[in-house]
């Protein structure tokens, strides 16, 4: 299943342009790399504690379906947390499989619309979903800057973080103001588009609704928090089993960058741009390029075998009515 516009000369140039910058920013850092120094950290690699990591990932999965649950219940769709739990592993498969990072959503929104018929409700839910996790992202950063502040004075760090405040700010506010509504349409009729007016009124509506149900919004960010932190603590144990000893509290300040910095639009699922953000904040508190490239490896590996979890669901299937309304 690919998107429409993947499937056009322009889509597939895009995403030729960014498995070559991926490609490219791999190489390059391999051969910066002492390659004998990755392969003795492998080798010496403490199975017990990374399996441990892959099944807190699981976990930390579920407990993202649990998120989705909540915001969903909200809007009066009520699907079983099994259910969300697959169409959520499904969706982690096709997000490493499509040339966007929100393919795997745009999967969601549509199994959830099969479902329910309740297209602008399903794709609201899972837009708020993520904004509650970078709401909860950048809080963390926040926080762990302060704390770790005077371990590590960098500008760039200081400034990362507020940028990545200022534009998460910027982005929900942006969601609920009406002016931003009224300049999306008028761009909309003026480039011929107008008979997407309909469609994006209502999810426009939609989305503004959860500022409304206040409950679901502070569940959602209470859930981000407990995710956001397992995640880092998961990156942390994958650090222990390459038996690394950089403390914790850089987890949680570096994390939620290499995240952001992985989010930019320029590499194919964050290859590359991940491991060169991980070497760079990393070497400020004394981990070699070889230790942090291996690193964000096995972290990708970790994402990637769940990730495989959900193709098999995909090929399995699961389409069938749980009771839902």
């Amino acid at each position: 299943m690919t998107k429409l516009s993947d499937r056009t000369p322009g889509g597939r140039w895009k995403f030729a342009l960014k498995f070559l910058i991926s490609l490219g920013l791999l190489t390059f850092l391999l051969s910066r790399t002492d390659l004998h120094a990755i392969w003795a950290l492998l080798s010496s690699l403490r199975l017990p504690i990374f399996c441990g990591s892959f099944l807190l990932y699981i976990l930390a999965q579920i407990l993202s379906s649990l998120r989705w649950q909540c915001l969903l219940r909200a809007e009066a769709i009520n699907l079983s947390i099994w259910r969300l739990t697959l169409l959520y592993f499904e969706g982690m498969f096709f997000n490493l499989m499509l040339p966007t990072l929100i393919g795997g959503d745009i999967v969601r929104g549509y199994q959830v619309f099969r479902l329910t018929h309740r297209h602008e409700a399903s794709l609201a839910s899972i837009l708020v979903e993520r904004l509650s996790g970078y709401v909860a992202m950048i809080m963390i950063a926040c926080v762990a800057l302060i704390l770790a502040y005077p371990f590590l004075r960098d500008p760039v760090v200081v400034w990362l973080t507020a940028a990545s405040a200022a534009g998460l700010i910027g982005i929900i506010a942006g969601l609920l103001s009406d002016q931003l509504q009224s300049l999306v349409f008028r761009l909309l009729n003026s480039v011929g588009l107008a008979r997407f007016h309909e469609t994006l009124h209502r999810l426009y509506e939609a989305i503004q609704r959860y500022w409304g149900h206040k409950r679901a919004l502070l569940q959602a960010v209470g859930l981000s928090l407990v995710l956001q932190s397992l995640g880092i603590i998961i990156f942390y144990l994958i650090s222990r089993s390459l038996n690394l000893l950089v403390p914790l509290r850089y987890f949680f300040l570096f994390l939620p960058l290499i995240s952001v910095v992985s989010m930019l639009p320029i590499s194919v699922a964050g290859i590359g741009v991940r491991e060169a953000s991980s070497i760079y904040f990393f070497a400020k508190v004394g981990l070699d390029s070889a230790s942090a490239l291996s690193l964000s490896l096995l972290w990708f590996a970790v994402t990637a075998l769940c990730s495989g979890l959900g193709g098999i669901v995909f090929l399995i299937g699961h389409s069938q009515p749980d009771g839902h309304p």
